[in-house]
């Protein structure tokens, strides 16, 4: 029995040893399948071919047969070819708004009621044409009173100088008389006091003439107040919607008349630039109403003054607009480019393809189906574009869009 019991506790014993050293080897086994060796045999590892040893290819099926490795996809870009065929300007860019040259608010002197208004809004007049007429009968009974006057002041002038003649001979007579001894010293002396006195008669009928003459001329001229005439060329801007009948007082404005043929525009500019913006230099204007179209203008002043509130100067712009097709109104509101420098035959790109990093700037290109770096040199930005002074030659061709996650090297496809 007792051996037995023996037996019993040995066969436990050697299980347990067992049991352990199959958790070892399982324990191997596993962690050289881990690092991609063979299973142990005869008591140490084997010698593998390189082609055990090396990582399965991108695509391929692992050795355990496991899901295939996909290649990164191509991205998607759109690019577009250089060409240096621009004109890049460097300028100055203010907001202004047109108006004419030569403009004139037409307002009445006087007062009285409108008869006639003889133009309207859009009409062309010429200079001295009838613009308005104002009731104006008392003016004109006024006139003929006053050539009344004139004339009686003439006939006045008239008989003062005849009489004057007439004392002018008796003097003469009494003169000679006196000489001869046929006459007396105090006859001659009642005769040139009746000259002095005729002469005196004559010369303020003559002046009385001549007021009467201004006085004539004054109520014309006020006459010439209610006949309302352009000053100018142009164009009625505004009639102000006067009707026959309205009646009108002094400064009231009764016309707008430009001339369009000669527009400006009037600019304010940064106390920096004034030295840099001359007489004679290029403008480019361009309108809201017109937003693909760009007109050519000139500087024709620079206030020498700055503002000290705005810190900002006045500059003036005129362009002619018959070389427009007169197609230009005052009024119209845009935004004029002072050139200050000029680049032609320039390369220009979109600024969203240009990326910096750190102090590199630079765009993708696209060279069979490949996107390279290449690092470039901008200049000055017009609208959306960026000029590029090197590091692009034409024919190029560039990334402009799907290239913000691009690496050197990456495989694109243009759409």
């Amino acid at each position: 029995m007792m051996m037995m019991k023996r037996r019993k506790g040995g066969t436990g014993l050697v299980a347990i040893v067992l049991i352990f050293f199959i958790a070892i080897a399982a324990a191997a086994y596993y962690f050289l399948e881990k690092r991609g060796g063979d299973p142990v045999q005869d008591g140490g590892p084997t010698q593998s071919s390189p082609a055990q040893n090396s990582r399965p290819a991108q695509g391929d099926h692992t050795a355990q047969g496991g899901p295939p490795r996909q290649e990164t996809p191509a991205a998607f870009v759109r690019i577009e070819l250089v060409a240096s065929d621009k004109i890049v300007r460097d300028s100055t860019v203010q907001n202004m708004s047109l108006e004419a040259v030569d403009r004139v608010q037409m307002v009445a002197r006087v007062t009285g009621r409108l008869e006639t208004l003889h133009v309207k809004t859009g009409d062309s007049v010429t200079r001295g044409q009838l613009i308005a007429t104002l009731e104006h009968q008392q003016q004109d009974a006024l006139i003929v009173s006053t050539e009344a006057q004139v004339a009686s002041a003439l006939a006045d002038a008239e008989r003062a100088r005849a009489e004057m003649s007439n004392a002018q001979t008796n003097l003469d007579r009494y003169e000679r008389l006196l000489n001869e001894g046929f006459s007396t010293q105090q006859q001659y002396d009642s005769m040139s006091t009746a000259f002095t006195s005729a002469r005196a008669g004559y010369n303020a009928a003559v002046a009385r003439q001549r007021q009467a003459a201004a006085e004539l001329e004054r109520v014309r001229a006020t006459r010439q107040d209610y006949i309302m005439h352009s000053p100018l060329d142009g164009t009625v801007l505004s009639d102000y919607s006067l009707t026959p009948g309205t009646m009108i007082s002094p400064n009231s404005p009764i016309a707008d008349i430009a001339d369009l043929r000669r527009l400006k525009a009037s600019l304010r500019i940064p106390e920096v630039k004034i030295f840099a913006i001359q007489p004679g230099m290029d403008v480019i204007l361009r309108f809201d109403a017109l937003p693909d179209e760009e007109f050519h203008g000139q500087v024709t002043r620079v206030d020498p003054y700055v503002d000290p509130s705005t810190r900002t100067s006045s500059v003036e712009v005129e362009l002619d607009n018959e070389a427009t097709g007169n197609r230009l109104r005052p009024g119209m509101f845009g935004q004029a480019s002072i050139v200050e420098s000029e680049f032609k035959n320039a390369i220009l790109v979109p600024a969203n393809a240009v990326q910096q990093v750190a102090d590199e700037t630079f765009v993708f290109l696209e060279s069979g189906g490949v996107a390279r770096l290449q690092p470039v040199t901008t200049g000055i930005r017009q609208g959306n574009d960026l000029h590029i002074t090197e590091g692009l030659a034409p024919g190029d061709r560039v990334i402009v869009f799907g290239g913000t996650n691009l690496n050197d090297g990456d495989r694109v496809t243009i759409q």
